[in-house]
């Protein structure tokens, strides 16, 4: 039997309706110590945005400087 994956929610701004979003992300990514951006379908603009979990932040918008 295989291990199933653990997921843990987080919360991030869409870029493009500025709204607060909340995204699945795998259990692993929330131990790494450097900002590792993955892919999330955004489900308030139906786009695909690259968020750290950790941080929350979106990958190249300037709410992140």
């Amino acid at each position: 039997m295989t291990d199933r994956q653990r997921w843990r929610p987080a919360l991030f701004d869409c870029p493009r309706t500025g709204q607060k979003v909340q995204g699945l992300f795998a259990e692993e990514m929330f131990s790494a110590a450097e900002p590792r951006y993955e892919p999330v379908s955004c489900l308030a603009c139906s786009g695909i945005h690259f968020i750290d979990p950790v941080r929350g932040k979106v990958l190249g918008t300037k709410r992140n400087e």
